[in-house]
């Protein structure tokens, strides 16, 4: 299956992006940290969103395509944003795992019309110790070019062994093709997970939530995703929560029925 991947530019940035699905609604992907870019894999993203394609028009987004030393999570909400003007999209269903999970909570406090409803999957509103000791050596890892080492513990620290046992060659051989210029964004990207703070601006999210946890996230922990739902609640936020207690911070790649609660949420 090949699909078209796109591009918005302006003046400062480029973001690519890929689309599918037909739905009068629109959902908004924003993933996580990664090696390659994830709209480049938008085919397999798409599979695991075919049941969404009825409903909405899917919008697969990840980073700038050549983000800046010190580009924030801010400056990422922020460059989402313009490029979903640019689109014309509005009222969105953000679905944002781990970092993409720290960016829509940024867009859904500063650009508030941009977002509906909002699922929170393995994130976090401010870095524990735990993700700045985890993410901050993936940092370092990618800046002195330890390539191997770094898919290595990126994988491991993401999935359960079982998960692992079956799919980790596979993991490995696509990640192994990143180059060094992926190396150098996933290290810009990366290091800005330990500056997220949205934690105190929490109450000013407007939209129902749905905050998903993994009970073994080793990267974000699960504290920090209870941490979002129970400032939500005392902000008076409409919000729900759910804990994997068994699967590990990339709980959303392994749990066969984690698409669909998503899709009960936003179809509710």
């Amino acid at each position: 299956m090949v699909m078209d991947i796109q591009v918005v530019k302006t003046a400062s940035f480029e973001m690519e992006y890929a689309k599918f699905g037909e739905g009068a609604k629109t959902l908004i992907i924003i993933p996580g940290l990664s090696l390659k870019n994830v709209v480049h894999t938008v085919s397999s993203v798409e599979v695991s969103f075919k049941d969404f394609k009825e409903d909405f028009t899917c919008y697969l987004f990840d980073r700038i395509s050549n983000p800046p030393e010190g580009y924030t999570i801010l400056e990422m909400a922020r460059d989402l944003a313009e490029t979903l003007r640019i689109l014309q999209l509005k009222e969105c269903y953000v679905y944002g795992t781990s970092q993409g999970g720290m960016i829509a909570q940024y867009l859904a406090i500063e650009y508030p019309h941009f977002v509906k409803k909002m699922v929170l999957a393995s994130s976090s509103s401010k870095a524990e110790p735990e993700q700045i000791e985890c993410i901050g050596g993936w940092e370092i890892l990618a800046r002195e070019g330890k390539k191997q080492e770094l898919i290595d513990s990126f994988i491991e620290c993401c999935f359960t062994k079982e998960f692992l046992d079956r799919y980790g060659r596979v993991l490995k051989k696509i990640n192994g093709s990143a180059t060094e210029e992926d190396l150098k964004r996933f290290a810009i990207t990366s290091h800005a997970c330990a500056y997220v703070d949205t934690y105190d601006k929490l109450g000013y999210i407007k939209c129902p939530v749905f905050v998903i946890a993994a009970g073994k996230d080793c990267v974000v922990t699960t504290r920090a995703s209870q941490k979002i739902y129970d400032k939500l609640i005392k902000e008076e936020v409409e919000c729900q929560f759910y804990m994997y207690p068994h699967y590990c911070h990339g709980v959303f790649d392994e749990a066969k029925d984690y698409r669909s609660k998503v899709l009960e949420f936003f179809r509710a």
